[in-house]
């Protein structure tokens, strides 16, 4: 069998959705998305260390678990925490991709989610449940010398685990898919 080399992302491309506190927006590769509410996959949320390079893709030392962080690695570069979450909205990302990967260190993003998981686990295990996140806008905030807007998301509703989030887990166990809620008129995911 010959070695393949391709680079044309068939199999590894995984869709992402980047928050920009310099806007207070959200965007993916193909620019800019009204990201006003989605589920939050936060029972599956990742932490780690995150490298980000001009020009070149993040470096990720991820914890073997929440409780379990990995050592800060050595070596040049800027290493910060950072986390990663699969975000689902049909209405912001389309039917065929609905599902993003957020991953950054960034500071006001990292502040924000961990206050949206304490939120989260304030709230108690729901059985199946995810969810429903509004993003209500961004708070100018000073860090350190500088300064950057923190989101700020709420959780505004619960649903029952949407296949699709499955489908992005790499947990390397299959999840068995539950069904697909009935959406309400109010849903935009």
């Amino acid at each position: 069998m010959p070695l393949s080399f391709g680079n044309g992302g068939t199999g590894n491309y995984k869709p992402y959705v980047k928050y920009m506190a310099s806007t207070s927006s959200w965007a993916n590769r193909d620019g800019q998305v009204n990201l006003s509410k989605a589920v939050f996959d936060l029972a599956n949320i990742k932490t780690g260390w995150c490298l980000f390079t001009e020009g070149g893709a993040p470096e990720w030392v991820m914890d073997a678990s929440l409780e379990a962080p990995a050592a800060r690695p050595d070596g040049e570069g800027q290493w910060k925490r950072g986390f990663k979450v699969c975000i689902m909205s049909k209405s912001a990302f389309g039917e065929e991709e609905p599902v993003a990967e957020w991953a950054t260190n960034g500071a006001g993003a990292t502040m924000s989610i961990a206050q949206l998981y304490s939120d989260y686990e304030a709230a108690g295990d729901k059985a199946g449940e995810v969810p429903v996140v509004e993003y209500q806008g961004a708070v100018p905030t000073k860090v350190g010398k500088g300064s950057t807007t923190i989101p700020t998301l709420k959780i505004v509703s619960w649903v029952d685990r949407p296949s699709e989030l499955d489908d992005n887990e790499n947990t390397g166990a299959e999840t068995p898919s539950l069904p697909q809620p009935v959406a309400s008129a109010d849903d935009e995911f």
